[in-house]
């Protein structure tokens, strides 16, 4: 290794511990916790329900049932508003069944699934009361356009294309789906990283969203850390996806190749 290869592993390293102690630091904040907190109330829906609630309501972004709503978060449902029709499944206690039953079991407490009946939801902004705690920040609107141009060429000469889009879901910065990176027009040059890293490591060699989002932002974090970028909102967004300093340094050779690997071809 040459001296000054050396040199960028050592700094990268550095910065991969620096962004763990951060990591660690964001995920005890208050305003973490309480955001997760919150998040944690709220039933994850299978993909048949969120499919039933897009079709009825496009635009819908926190549902919960009316009772969930009022006890849970402190908000009522506005009068007349007309809910969300999903499926929830019916449970019961096989102890419960009937003996004919072949689920039927007079000493277990454990309950099973007997078919699906229809309920009602309903979306955050059919409801009005208490508010919920906002998301801490975990977006870095930074752009450094020389950056930012010098990246595009590094993508398309590793045959991906980068492109500004307002086709992107609710909330979203950008995305990539092998090849393409669509850029929301207000994200910052940090976004551009992150899905370049995705397109280097996840196109074909899928994990969990969970690693895919650490290793990407680390490697985000790092590169945008080493071309100045300022106020990098890493530390949140990985607290926000249940990432600690472990979790952080279990992954520090894939986050330090791709970053270097990166760092060169914009050098």
């Amino acid at each position: 290794m040459t001296k000054k290869s050396h040199e960028l592993t050592t700094r990268i390293n550095e910065k991969i511990e620096a962004l763990a102690s951060l990591t660690d630091a964001a995920a005890q904040s208050e305003s973490v916790i309480e955001f997760m907190k919150t998040l944690a109330k709220f039933y994850a829906y299978s993909l048949n329900n969120v499919f039933l609630i897009m079709i009825q309501n496009p635009d819908a972004s926190r549902v919960a049932g009316y009772m969930d709503w009022k006890n849970k978060f402190k908000r009522q449902v506005k009068k007349g508003e007309h809910g969300i029709t999903i499926l929830a499944p019916s449970k019961y206690k096989r102890c419960n069944l009937a003996p004919s039953d072949p689920e039927f079991d007079p000493n277990s407490k454990s309950y099973v699934i007997k078919g699906f009946r229809a309920v009602t939801v309903f979306d955050i902004e059919q409801t009005e009361g208490e508010d919920l705690p906002e998301a801490p920040n975990w977006k870095s609107p930074e752009k450094n356009e020389e950056l930012t141009a010098r990246l595009i060429e590094f993508a398309e000469k590793n045959q991906i294309k980068v492109e500004i889009s307002e086709d992107l879901p609710e909330g979203a910065q950008g995305c990539s789906t092998g090849g393409l990176i669509k850029l929301a027009p207000e994200a910052g040059t940090k976004t551009l990283i992150h899905e370049l890293a995705h397109e280097l490591l996840h196109q074909e060699n899928k994990t969990t969203s969970a690693v895919m989002e650490l290793e990407a932002e680390s490697i985000a974090f790092v590169v945008g850390y080493t071309f100045g970028l300022k106020d990098l909102a890493s530390p949140n967004y990985l607290a926000l996806w249940e990432a600690d300093a472990d979790k952080i340094r279990e992954k520090a050779s894939r986050i330090r190749e791709t970053a270097i690997l990166i760092i060169r071809g914009v050098s």
